[in-house]
């Protein structure tokens, strides 16, 4: 049986809880290089559909960017809270990725003008995941099918591949909308992709 609070860290997130730990991403007493809501989002997908489970102790720093900097907590408190947001987001997915009957939805950005869907964080963030562990990803960048599938993700976090659908004459605006309306079907590609040739350990089927 779960402790209190253990059984806290599988409670799901509220709209309230969600801006909360968005607020605290983008406050001043976060890195600079930590990332946001929806970065973080695309990088806890990639860790949970990707080609094995990395334990969260080896991947929680990079919430915080590359540096190896520390968020600047007011209190032990705020640290516990803010970290349990993040892992409870780990497992709120992990939950929705194991249900097939429950349609995947990104966490992204809206243009309050166009109304467009803004997906080149959330991508960023799923590309820095596989970035962690490269070999292991390399048997999907390696078949044809899927590499197709994963490349709308990677060219939308790169700029030097944005830059060249610029030149080709890609409305940047327009393909963003589109890559995060095609998460939908990518993401839960992805996962079968792994469990069909070894198993997801951490996600149920």
């Amino acid at each position: 049986m779960l402790s209190p609070k253990d059984a806290e860290l599988f409670a799901v997130l509220s709209d309230d809880d969600l801006d909360l730990l968005a607020d605290f991403l983008e406050s001043d007493a976060a890195p600079e290089q930590a990332m946001d809501l929806s970065m973080l989002h695309g990088f806890l997908t990639a860790q949970l559909v990707g080609p094995e489970e990395i334990p969260a102790d080896k991947w929680f720093s990079q919430v915080w960017g590359e540096n190896g900097e520390r968020p600047k907590f007011a209190s032990v408190a705020e640290q516990e809270k803010i970290e349990g947001l993040i892992l409870r987001l780990y497992n709120q997915l992990m939950d929705e990725l194991a249900d097939a009957e429950n349609a995947f939805s990104p966490i992204v950005y809206v243009d309050e003008e166009s109304g467009q869907d803004i997906s080149q964080q959330w991508c960023y963030g799923f590309t820095l995941a596989t970035s962690m562990n490269p070999e292991a990803w390399q048997e999907m960048m390696d078949d044809e099918e899927y590499a197709q599938l994963v490349y709308p993700i990677l060219v939308c976090a790169d700029d030097e591949g944005r830059a060249d659908l610029e030149k080709d004459g890609q409305d940047m605006a327009e393909f963003e909308h589109e890559v995060a309306a095609s998460l939908v079907d990518i993401i839960p590609e992805i996962r079968d992709f792994w469990i069909d040739r070894r198993g997801v350990p951490n996600l149920k089927h």
